[in-house]
């Protein structure tokens, strides 16, 4: 969040976007939240384009579970499938990821700015205990 914007312009304005905003974050949190995902993300990172066999050569897994894992990257949009005849290469979707990026410091920009005060929790734990 820029100087300039308010909580409001940092997606916390109405329900409707926060949630639509909260949904995409979470749908890419998601196909994050596996560390093999992650370890084939920062594979990926490392250069231009992979098939699925280079990318097992690179991790202690089998085949067909790094298979499944690209497939839940691909479906998130975070990887991009290049045909090549009988084989996909696989290469990062950089807009997406900046998308990932640029949501997510949106989410914990507007959180922070939600965040009582520690004189405001104080005041509510004193009348709660009054």
């Amino acid at each position: 969040m820029s100087a300039t914007e308010t909580p409001s312009d940092a997606g916390c304005s109405s329900s409707k976007d926060c949630l639509a905003s909260c949904e995409d974050l979470a749908s890419i949190f998601r196909a994050l939240g596996h560390p093999a995902r992650l370890a084939i993300i920062k594979q990926l990172a490392t250069q231009e384009d992979a098939c699925c066999g280079e990318i097992v050569n690179h991790l202690p897994l089998a085949q067909s579970t790094v298979s499944q894992h690209l497939q839940v990257l691909k479906d998130a949009g975070l990887l991009i499938c290049d045909q090549r005849g009988r084989n996909c290469h696989y290469l990062l979707n950089w807009d997406k990821l900046s998308q990932a990026e640029h949501c997510s410091k949106e989410f914990w920009g507007c959180l922070k700015t939600l965040r009582p005060s520690r004189s405001e929790l104080t005041a509510k734990s004193a009348a709660q205990t009054g």
